[in-house]
């Protein structure tokens, strides 16, 4: 008897280490930045993928807060993907909240979404009335998407290439 306790409590021992390094691993993995890609690198890595990439920073001439806007769409014409480069990670946390809040409100009753907030990032997407839709932030960045739901798993691949 006495060695099946033993054994029971170097297996508890070992247990209790292992929840503690997934509880480390998961808090550094939680705080740690990412890393956001600049403009150029969106336009590269788009084009080479085939997209047709043009700077639509003209359309917010207005904003002052928007240093760049890439457009990126597909070669067949039927889906785009936005990127923008703000002034700060205000702006870019004010303009994340802004389209996520748009987004909010385009949901049916039929929906399903996720909502993750990191140290210097935060992800949203949504899935409704047959529309995939994101807008993720890393640092002072955004990506912007809404588009057919058949086109999912190509925009998830991209955005996971990107770290977005």
């Amino acid at each position: 008897m006495k060695k099946s306790i033993k054994v029971l409590i170097i297996v508890l021992v070992l247990f209790a280490l292992l929840i503690g390094i997934a509880f480390v691993t998961l808090f550094v993995n939680l705080n740690k930045e990412k890393t956001a890609i600049t403009s150029s690198e969106f336009k590269n890595t788009m084009e080479s993928k085939g997209y047709y990439v043009s700077d639509a920073i003209s359309q917010f001439s207005e904003y002052n807060y928007v240093t760049s806007a890439y457009l990126a769409v597909d070669s067949s014409n039927r889906y785009k993907i936005e990127f923008y480069t703000l002034s700060d990670e205000n702006y870019a946390t004010m303009f994340y909240n802004n389209n996520k809040t748009i987004f909010e409100n385009s949901a049916g009753n039929a929906s399903a979404k996720t909502d993750v907030t990191l140290k210097n990032s935060a992800k949203y997407t949504l899935s409704s009335n047959n529309k995939y839709m994101v807008v993720s932030r890393v640092a002072n960045t955004v990506i912007f998407v809404n588009v057919d739901s058949q086109y999912k798993d190509t925009i998830q691949k991209l955005l996971k290439e990107f770290d977005y």
